[in-house]
C-alpha cells in the first residue's frame, strides 16, 4: 500500500495557512465574515429517561441575526444531568436525533459523552436555492463570485455556531470538542475542523469523493458501465451537487485532478489536533482505498510537528480493523454507506484514548 501511494505523487503538504487559503479558494469557497448575533431559547423537554434517567434529550431554538434577517432552527440536545464536564460532539446529521438511523440514541447516551446536534437542511437546503435558511444571511449575493462559500460552508459556519452555544453549556469540557458527519456531512465536519480549532477532534465516516479520499489514482479511472461500483471522481459531484462548492472547483471536473493539492490537505490542516476518518467495505463510490491513502498522505502532518499521526495502516485495509493510536486514526467497518452504531463505538473508543 505505501509503494502504491509513493506513485500516485501527491501534492507536498505547506504551512496549515496555506492549506486553509487554497481550499477555500479552489474548492469550498471563502466563509462569509458578516456581523451577526446569536440568542437561544429556553430548553425544552423531549425524553428525560435514558440511561436510567441519567441522560435527557432536551432541544432548544437557536437564532441567528445577520444583514438585517434572521432564521431561527432546531437544536436537539442528549445531556447528563449530573453535572459533571464531558467531552460535547457536535454532529450535523441528516434526521432528528429521536428518528435518524444514523443515531442510535439509547446506545449513544450511555457513552461519557454529551451530544448536540442541527439536522443539517434547518441551517439551509441541500440544493442551489440560497435565498432559504442561513443562506442569504450570509451571502446576500448568492455565489456572485468564483471563491464564494457553497453550501458546505454554510453547514460547517452552522457547526462553529453550535461550538458557541456549546460552549455556554456548563457541562461542556471546553478542552475535549468534538465533530462529526457522515457522506456530504464528513465533508463538511472535515471543513470545520480545518477552520476552528476549539475542536480538538474531528470525525470524518464515508466522506469520500472531496472529503477524505484522494482524487489521483481514485478507483474511478477504471470504471466500467456501473459508476457507483467505482469512485466518485470530480466530474461526477460537481456535475450532481455544484452547490456545494465554490465555482472555481468546477474547473477541475474536466481532469478529475486538482491542480496543486489533493484531500490530504484537508486532513493534514487538522494536524495537530485528531482526526479519526471511517470507511465502509462497500462504499465502492466513496472509495475506501483512496480513503486509506488519503490518510497515508496526510500523516506526515502530524510527524513533522513531532507527534504520531496514523500507525500501523500501512497495509490493505480489511473490515473490523482499526488503528486508533496516533493523532490520525483510520478503521473500516463491513457496510454499505453508512453510519452505524459500530462507527460511533470507534469514534467514542478514540476520544476515550486521547482526552
Amino acid at each position: 500500500m505505501k509503494n502504491q501511494l509513493i506513485k500516485r505523487e501527491l501534492p507536498s503538504i505547506p504551512s496549515r495557512e496555506e492549506i486553509i487559503d487554497i481550499l477555500q479558494r479552489e474548492e469550498y469557497g471563502y466563509l462569509p465574515r458578516v456581523d451577526f448575533s446569536v440568542s437561544y431559547s429556553e430548553p425544552e423537554l423531549v425524553y428525560g429517561l435514558f440511561d436510567k434517567g441519567n441522560v435527557e434529550h432536551t432541544f432548544i431554538t437557536l437564532t441567528v441575526n445577520a444583514n438585517e434577517r434572521s432564521h431561527s432552527f432546531r437544536v436537539d440536545r442528549l445531556l447528563h444531568k449530573d453535572g459533571k464536564k464531558r467531552p460535547t460532539v457536535i454532529l450535523n446529521n441528516f434526521h432528528p436525533i429521536y428518528a435518524s438511523r444514523y443515531f442510535a440514541i439509547e446506545e449513544i447516551s450511555e457513552m461519557d459523552i454529551d451530544v448536540i446536534s442541527v439536522v443539517y437542511t434547518d441551517a439551509c437546503s441541500d440544493d442551489g436555492d440560497f435565498e432559504n435558511g442561513l443562506a442569504p444571511l450570509l451571502l446576500p449575493n448568492g455565489q456572485d463570485t468564483d471563491t464564494a462559500s457553497g453550501k458546505i460552508g454554510i453547514w460547517a459556519w452552522t457547526n462553529m455556531r453550535l461550538v458557541d452555544y456549546a460552549l455556554t453549556l456548563p457541562t461542556t469540557d471546553e478542552s475535549n470538542i468534538g465533530v462529526m458527519g457522515h457522506s456530504r456531512l464528513g465533508k463538511t465536519a472535515l471543513f470545520t475542523g480545518m477552520l476552528d480549532e476549539r475542536i480538538k477532534f474531528v470525525f470524518s465516516n464515508a466522506a469520500g469523493c472531496a472529503g477524505d479520499a484522494i482524487a489521483r489514482g481514485n478507483t474511478g479511472f477504471n470504471r466500467g458501465e456501473d459508476k457507483f461500483a467505482t469512485g466518485e471522481l470530480i466530474s461526477d459531484i460537481t456535475e450532481r451537487f455544484p452547490y456545494w462548492f465554490c465555482k472555481n472547483y468546477f474547473k477541475y471536473a474536466k481532469t478529475d485532478i486538482p491542480d496543486g493539492f489533493d484531500q490530504h490537505f484537508l486532513l493534514a490542516s487538522i494536524a495537530p489536533r485528531y482526526l479519526l476518518v471511517g470507511s465502509c467495505s462497500l462504499d465502492m463510490w466513496a472509495d475506501p482505498v483512496s480513503q486509506q491513502l488519503c490518510v497515508l498522505a496526510a500523516s506526515e502532518a502530524w510527524e513533522k510537528k513531532g507527534l504520531e499521526g496514523v500507525i500501523g495502516c500501512d497495509t490493505p485495509v480489511t473490515p473490523g480493523t482499526a488503528w486508533l493510536d496516533g493523532h490520525l486514526g483510520f478503521f473500516m467497518i463491513d457496510a454499505h454507506h453508512y453510519l452505524s452504531r459500530h462507527s460511533w463505538r470507534r469514534f467514542y473508543e478514540f476520544i476515550e484514548k486521547h482526552k
